[in-house]
Order: C-alpha cells, then structure tokens, then sequence
C-alpha cells in the first residue's frame, strides 16, 4: 500500500500515476500543510493498533528481532576474539565489490539481475543499507531504487541499518516470505574504536565491527527464516559503484 500525503492545488505526481498504472494500491490524503504530518503519526499509530487487534498480533511484539540480536552479539564477541566465525566466500569477488549468496553471475549487475529475476506476485525489493550516510549514498540509492521498479515494475523499501530492524525489521522476518532483500555493506567503515571501560583507550572492538555484526546478524537471521537476499560488499566509494550498479541495470 502506498500513501499519498497532497496539500491543496498540489499535481498528484507522476510517479503516483506510474504506481497505480502497474497495478498497486494507492491512496491520497488531503493535507492542508506539513505540520498536518504530526496529525497523521497519531492516525497511522492508532489505525496498526486496530489492525493489530483484527488481526490478533501484538503490536509491540517483535519476537523475530531477538534473533538478529542474537547472532549480533555472537558476531561481536568473533571480532573481539579477532576471529569471524560467520565469514562466507563471496560468490563473485571483483575490483568494483564482491557479492555473497546463492544467486551467481558474471558481474554484479548480472547477480542482481538474476536474484531480481525470482520474483513472484507480490513481491517486493528490500534495500538493507549499511553504509555511511551522506548525500551521495542516499544519490545512488535513490537511483538504483528507481532503476529496479523500472524494470521489474517492484516496490522497493530501503532504509539505513541497524534503525531499520526496530521499524520494519519484524516484518522482514516475521511477516510474509514476499521480499526480495538487497543487503549493501562496504569497508573500513567508521573504524573508530569502542574502549571497553569507561576512560579506557583499551579497545576491543570498533564502531564499524559493530556496525557489520549487526548487518552480519539480520543476514543470518533473515536465512534462517528462509527468506531471499544476497550482500553486495564495496571496498570503498559506494555511491559511486551504486550509481554504476544503477545504469547497468
């Protein structure tokens, strides 16, 4: 479901005119301005506890998340022992980034093509981010979004990790097997180190070991519940191989 927020006068995009053209469900919602956005936070909270409650789940429930902790907190005490016990090999290894999973090809435009290739009605593409932030990320990301509902006509959500698993991260998991899951991580990222005791500089473990347990955990746990992804790793400059990801699509 799409949600539409228009203030009045304003020309319903053509994006939304693409979105409904291909067949997905979409509303409109009459605003008179921005701050009409702090209304609808009250209203969409209260519409998921009533739906929440017709459908006889608990809201505040997030069962399937525990497991990414889990497998986050395994993955960080592998770091501090200098040793990934989670380390795969990538099903290509190339100058512009490596990729990891079942799905194979012979760059990684084609990996992705193919893992695309798999879906099914109803499905829809999942951008899991674990890059740092900045203008030229969210660029390319947007890009490589807009190049994959091109061509294969898919919703795609992204989001940063690790904030996403504490909003959508129980319906990746718990939800429906409808997502195909696209997890970007590059190198060296953040590498400042955590010291272990409070005004410590004794450190164990860094803020971008941290940051790739974490991503290495919702992978895992995302397997276990059989659900479709693959990880495509840069060595560095991101934004620029997804830019090149994008118009290679």
């Amino acid at each position: 479901m799409f949600v539409f927020f228009q203030e009045k006068n304003e020309i319903i995009p053509d994006r939304l005119k693409t979105l409904t053209g291909a067949g997905h469900p979409a509303i409109t919602i009459q605003i008179n301005n921005d701050f009409d956005l702090g209304n609808q936070m009250y209203i969409w909270e209260m519409a998921t506890a009533v739906a929440a409650y017709f459908l006889g789940v608990n809201p505040f429930g997030q069962p399937d998340v525990e497991a990414t902790k889990i497998h986050t907190r395994k993955m960080i005490e592998s770091y501090k022992n200098k040793k990934n016990t989670y380390e795969e090999k990538p099903v290509l290894a190339t100058a512009d980034g490596d990729v990891y999973g079942d799905t194979r090809g012979k760059t990684i435009s084609e990996v992705l093509n193919n893992f695309l290739a798999q879906q099914k009605t109803g499905d829809y593409a999942s951008l899991q981010i674990y890059l740092n932030p900045s203008k030229e990320v969210d660029t390319a990301t947007a890009k490589l979004r807009a190049a994959i509902f091109k061509k294969y006509k898919l919703p795609v959500t992204c989001g940063y990790g690790p904030r996403y698993l504490h909003s959508t991260g129980q319906l990746h998991k718990g939800g429906a097997n409808c997502s195909l899951f696209i997890q970007l991580t590059e190198e060296n990222l953040m590498n400042i180190p955590i010291p272990d005791e409070l005004e410590k500089e004794s450190s164990s473990l860094s803020f971008g070991e941290l940051l790739a347990a974490q991503a290495q955990g919702d992978l895992q746990a995302l397997k276990e519940k059989g659900r479709r992804i693959i990880r495509i790793h840069f060595p560095n400059d991101a934004a620029a191989f997804l830019k090149n990801l994008a118009a290679a699509l």
